[in-house]
């Protein structure tokens, strides 16, 4: 059983259901990070067309921690945290460019683990940790940066990927 029907299965014995929508959505978001704009066009394609239906299975989605919500160059993306061993809803860190977009997730635990033993934390629960990095590389302004294998964050996720 994958971690996606372990987690439908933890919803069920709540009495909560896993709609065709829920589960469209969840399918569009695999491996991707999309506007709720996005999300409503690819599910357009599915056959699923009221806005006000996304808006609401994504609050649902929110809530019991199977996508989260995140800032990335000034737009609202959306993210699938199941089935993805490199972050949770509540541990993620983004590194996204400013000219093509494109985002990579990182998992390194180091970087949580330096920040929570900060003393201003001394007496805090950390809970949730979001941290985005958004920036431009040396390629910046050239050509060469909307090429994805001049863009330091393709680079990054060939490193990540091996």
């Amino acid at each position: 059983m994958d971690s996606k029907e372990k987690v439908f299965n933890e919803l069920r014995k709540q009495n909560v259901r896993i709609t065709k929508q829920r589960r469209a959505i969840i399918d569009v978001l695999e491996g991707k990070h999309l506007t709720i704009q996005e999300i409503h066009t690819e599910l357009k394609k599915r056959g699923y067309r009221n806005l006000g239906t996304v808006y609401n299975n994504i609050d649902f989605l929110i809530e019991h921690k199977i996508i989260t919500q995140i800032f990335i160059n000034g737009k609202k993306h959306y993210d699938l945290t199941i089935d993805d061993r490199s972050h949770s809803a509540d541990s993620h860190i983004h590194v996204t460019c400013k000219v093509n977009n494109n985002i990579i997730e990182i998992n390194d635990s180091k970087i949580f683990d330096l920040l929570k033993q900060q003393e201003i934390f001394k007496n805090f629960d950390i809970q949730k940790l979001q941290i985005v990095v958004e920036g431009t590389c040396i390629h910046h302004g050239t050509e060469k940066c909307r090429t994805d294998d001049a863009c330091f964050i393709k680079q990054l996720e060939r490193k990540e990927n091996l």
